[in-house]
């Protein structure tokens, strides 16, 4: 009997039952932080428990989607633990961990589910011994506390370097960063990625993370840009290039009710659904915009992995809702409201294409610098958003950094007043509430912190969560 670990455990579980008693915050991160004080080693321990192994799901954007879709596909056919409400960082699983184990240190679960924080990535991997890891995208985020993008991707490829041949790599074959990684990696790779060379969204100012080969240092040649640096791209002077990625989406649609469809390859082979003896690939989901294809992707070759019929992939794809500020539909007092999760340019600007698909906006834009944010606000200024000024009704602006974010609505042609411009979150949602038509919608563009206190604050208001199409 391990001690130490049961210590640890009934830690962790008395931590979590004192939160809940008194109503605090901090439920999903301070059980695994104490948990882990008592037993570093609960997490390693724990996991060799769950039979089937765990599944790790990291980077920039799209981890907390990918990671859901994920768990509700295989959920159908395992017992899955998964980090879903809880901190991305050692201490969230650690309190995941601790939650679903009884107090002699049993789980019951035969799967594990983890999204992991960039910067978590190779401690993640040291204590889980994950079999599977899907990698998502690798943007410029929060630079006070990460660094640049290449100090994060030599930390990844260290850490992916001592994995066993055992293990699988899922990777975005259209981000260069992360096709390089398998450079150092000696176990099986999958690869995903967007067929289409043009894609019906407007156009943004693609802020490139990676310009050059990270062999050789050649100027990437690209046949197709789609976001950023992704794309279809290869090196002039050396074997440098987009590999053929192994589940691909086509012909791909972004309809104005945020809605997408798509065509699906699997190996080469269309996704097969057979219907009135009718063979169809095409698919269609409520998620909007071209990283929601991605994080589709990734938890298609999951499932394809795992021999999980298409029927049902398709199933749970085409029901799944977002988690809340991820693209969320809310109804206070018959007005609608719809919130996008914005914490770097890279993102920003996906939301901001899918935006530009409508004219008449009202914005509401939350600007945060809490330590979960990140301090460093300079991202603002790489995001389009010009792109929408022509395109907005009305834009009001909130937030510890309101006022960092109007000066750069201002540069891009946003007609503001200071009547428009608060600190107070719960006060600019009830304000804008107020100024709007029932006919319109409030579209909530929060960062991190932003969003939580949007959460509260709709609450407070009575929001009821609509997941149906507009």
């Amino acid at each position: 009997m391990d001690l130490k670990l049961l210590l640890a455990i009934f830690a962790g579980k008395l931590i979590a039952l004192i939160i809940r008693i008194f109503g605090k915050t901090g439920a999903t991160t301070a059980p695994g932080l104490f948990a882990l004080k008592v037993d570093p080693q609960l997490v390693k321990k724990l996991s060799k428990q769950i039979q089937s192994g765990s599944i790790i799901i990291s980077g920039t954007n799209g981890k907390t989607t990918t990671a859901r879709l994920i768990s509700t596909i295989l959920s159908k056919k395992y017992n899955i633990i998964h980090n879903r409400a809880g901190s991305n960082l050692l201490r969230g699983i650690a309190s995941t961990l601790t939650s679903k184990s009884s107090l002699i240190g049993k789980l019951k679960s035969n799967l594990a589910i983890w999204e992991v924080d960039e910067a978590t990535l190779p401690e993640a991997i040291e204590n889980t011994a994950p079999k599977i890891i899907v990698l998502l995208n690798l943007f410029r985020d929060q630079l006070d506390r990460y660094g640049e993008v290449d100090s994060i991707r030599t930390k990844w490829q260290k850490s992916l370097s001592r994995l066993p041949k055992s293990s699988t790599l899922i990777l975005n074959a259209d981000d260069p960063g992360i096709s390089f990684l398998t450079k150092s990696f000696r176990g099986k790779v999958i690869y995903f990625g967007i067929y289409d060379k043009q894609i019906d969204l407007p156009k943004i100012a693609n802020v490139a993370d990676i310009k050059h080969c990270l062999n050789c240092q050649s100027s990437l040649k690209y046949t197709a840009l789609l976001s950023a640096h992704m794309g279809h791209y290869t090196c002039p002077n050396c074997t440098f290039k987009r590999p053929n990625p192994n589940i691909t989406a086509s012909n791909l649609i972004f309809n104005p009710n945020f809605s997408t469809t798509a065509n699906l390859t699997i190996d080469y082979s269309p996704f097969t659904l057979f219907d009135s003896s009718k063979i169809r690939s095409r698919i269609h989901y409520n998620l909007p915009g071209l990283y929601n294809v991605y994080n589709v992707l990734a938890a298609l070759c999951i499932a394809n992995i795992f021999k999980i019929d298409h029927k049902i992939s398709k199933d749970a794809i085409e029901k799944y809702t977002s988690a809340f500020g991820r693209f969320q539909k809310i109804k206070i007092n018959n007005k609608n409201i719809i919130i996008f999760l914005i914490k770097n340019p890279a993102g920003a600007n996906e939301v901001i294409r899918i935006l530009g698909q409508k004219d008449k906006l009202n914005l509401l834009l939350i600007l945060n610098d809490n330590i979960a944010d990140g301090r460093d606000v300079s991202w603002i200024w790489d995001t389009d958003w010009e792109l929408l000024t022509s395109k907005t009704k009305k834009v009001q602006i909130a937030g510890t950094r309101a006022w960092d974010l109007a000066t750069r609505l201002k540069y891009a042609g946003y007609k503001l007043s200071k009547n428009n411009i608060y600190r107070k979150i719960y006060y600019s949602i009830k304000q804008a509430l107020k100024n709007m038509n029932k006919k319109d919608t409030l579209l909530v563009l929060p960062t991190y912190t932003a969003m939580l206190e949007v959460q509260k604050s709709l609450n407070k208001m009575g929001g009821k969560t609509q997941w149906q199409n507009q």
